[in-house]
């Protein structure tokens, strides 16, 4: 068992990074009414399913299939290298998980990763999208359809993990390396569960999804305002889609944590939106929607899991973050790093979303 004290603080001014339970209770809320209009947009393919298949064959080919498109920034090494006390001892620890290389599964649950990447950041832009993004946020959507649960996991970006053919970095870091299926690479070894399949979505095309909503409406603080707006006044505002873009990733007058909040409170705006459109609204933006997205699933195993929805958003949702505990970050450099207690994160983490299930093992596919 990892010592629990084995890892020191570096930096001291990390409070605000802190996930606390009082932070998970505040945004769960937010987070099912994110879930639930994800479903909404997949519950309207179910209806067009039971009514014209061909409609709904050509929004299925709107999707992108395959791997992420782009390749490793070649500056990639020099940016991501790292340097944080202990980092000899959380190496080795990384090394002796590697050695086990069975995997936690079960096929009565069905594992999917939310992976959101911003193609629209300055680097991308630069080279025309050649180079793969970091990913911005990844979640595990969960469906045990044994005890009818959704478990979201959010997977800390800042984790200090091994990644296959490129040593021990962050875990945001294996996207930009090889994509989505390095990513999905990355979290089975490391957290030793089995990805079903993945779903990407590139967050630079939210400014597009605001502007065919009409906008959205935003609290702004007054350094906000000023920035976003340049007024002087804190209030309520409706933003467009640069806008709000912008604000979501203004992160000048503070710290990153609180630009997450900022995005949250995006996503909160666009769900409230969706939830007073008509169906031909959400249909419509299906348009805009569907060519942001890149996933593995087949239109087969697409249309399959259309016809669940019904079944899914009967299910009761748990919000959930990996680690479970706030860890203090190792800082140097700027970076940031999260050391996890593995044996207390694999313990957790199977409990959660394999409760009182024996799950079936194998090794890595």
């Amino acid at each position: 068992m990892m010592n629990e004290n084995k890892y020191q603080v570096i930096d001291p001014e990390i409070d605000d990074y802190k996930l606390t339970a009082e932070d998970l209770k505040k945004n769960s809320k937010k987070k099912r009414k994110g879930l639930k209009v994800f479903l909404a947009i997949v519950l309207i393919f179910a209806i067009l399913v039971g009514g014209a298949g061909v409609y709904v064959n050509s929004y299925l080919n709107k999707l992108n299939y395959g791997d992420s498109q782009g390749k490793a920034n070649p500056n990639l090494d020099k940016e991501e290298s790292l340097n944080f006390d202990n980092q000899a001892d959380a190496d080795e620890d990384l090394r002796s998980r590697l050695a086990n290389d069975v995997m936690w599964y079960d096929d009565r649950i069905i594992n999917i990763l939310l992976v959101g990447v911003d193609y629209g950041d300055e680097e991308t832009v630069m080279f025309q999208g050649a180079y793969l993004p970091r990913s911005d946020s990844m979640i595990l959507v969960s469906i045990n359809t044994i005890n009818n649960v959704i478990n979201m996991v959010s997977l800390s970006r800042a984790a200090y993990v091994a990644i296959p053919g490129h040593g021990n970095k962050r875990l945001n870091t294996a996207h930009a390396y090889g994509g989505a299926s390095l990513l999905v690479d990355t979290i089975e070894q490391n957290y030793k569960i089995r990805i079903d399949k993945y779903i990407t979505v590139d967050i630079s095309g939210f400014a597009q999804i605001v502007d065919a909503l009409g906008g959205v409406t935003v609290e702004l603080t007054a350094a906000e305002a000023n920035k976003v707006l340049g007024v002087s006044e804190a209030g309520t505002y409706d933003l467009n889609g640069d806008e709000a873009v912008y604000y979501s990733r203004l992160r000048s007058i503070d710290t990153d944590r609180k630009r997450t909040g900022r995005q949250r409170a995006v996503l909160n705006a666009i769900a409230s939106k969706l939830r007073r459109s008509s169906a031909s609204t959400m249909i419509d933006l299906l348009d805009t929607v569907l060519p942001l997205v890149t996933t593995d699933f087949s239109k087969t195993e697409l249309l399959s899991q259309v016809t669940k929805a019904p079944k899914y958003l009967s299910m009761s949702i748990h919000e959930d973050i990996i680690p479970h505990v706030p860890y203090p970050l190792s800082t140097r450099d700027g970076k940031e790093v999260l050391i996890l207690n593995w044996d207390e994160e694999d313990k957790y983490i199977h409990d959660l979303l394999y409760p009182d299930i024996i799950p079936q093992s194998a090794e890595k596919k």
